[in-house]
């Protein structure tokens, strides 16, 4: 029973239109709007974060929260990312699985590495970005290592 968990290839397109809104919105809060904020719905909000909100949105379950726009970032980000790297190939066959398998399991050995260092040389408040980028390190060096072999395979590079 062979069972193909891949988006349709179609798919790739819209990932690169999410990673590129993502990246773009960082890039212009950072650069045009660095005190953007707004308001969204939230599971659970402790008030962490009230300083950045001249009025304070209530504590608990169920509220509104103040928050900036890395709340919309990361998930297109996450999205368009496996969209990018798990979309099917427009000839998906037997060595372009395993291609894909022996990319994935090098991405998770090289950002193993790198969780690891992070852990060990980085300390204090930097370091709590470090869980939030692990995810997006995997996707990118695994689209990267993925892309850069099937590459390779076609110009003749490789056996």
């Amino acid at each position: 029973m062979n069972k193909n968990y891949l988006f349709p290839h179609r798919f790739r397109a819209i990932g690169w239109v999410l990673v590129i809104a993502a990246v773009a919105a960082f890039v212009a809060e950072h650069l045009w709007f660095p005190n953007f904020q707004f308001k969204m719905p939230a599971l659970y909000y402790d008030g962490a974060y009230e300083f950045m909100d001249d009025d304070p949105a209530p504590h608990g379950f169920f509220v509104m929260a103040t928050t900036t726009i890395l709340s919309l970032v990361f998930p297109l980000l996450t999205i368009g990312l496996v969209l990018i790297g798990f979309s099917k190939e427009k000839i998906e066959d037997e060595f372009v699985t395993k291609v894909r398998e022996q990319s994935l399991v090098w991405s998770t050995y090289v950002t193993a590495i790198l969780f690891i260092l992070a852990t060990l040389l980085i300390y204090g408040m930097p370091f709590m970005i470090v869980p939030y980028l692990v995810f997006f390190v995997f996707l990118i060096l695994f689209i990267i290592k993925f892309k850069f072999e099937l590459h390779r395979f076609n110009k003749g590079g490789a056996q």
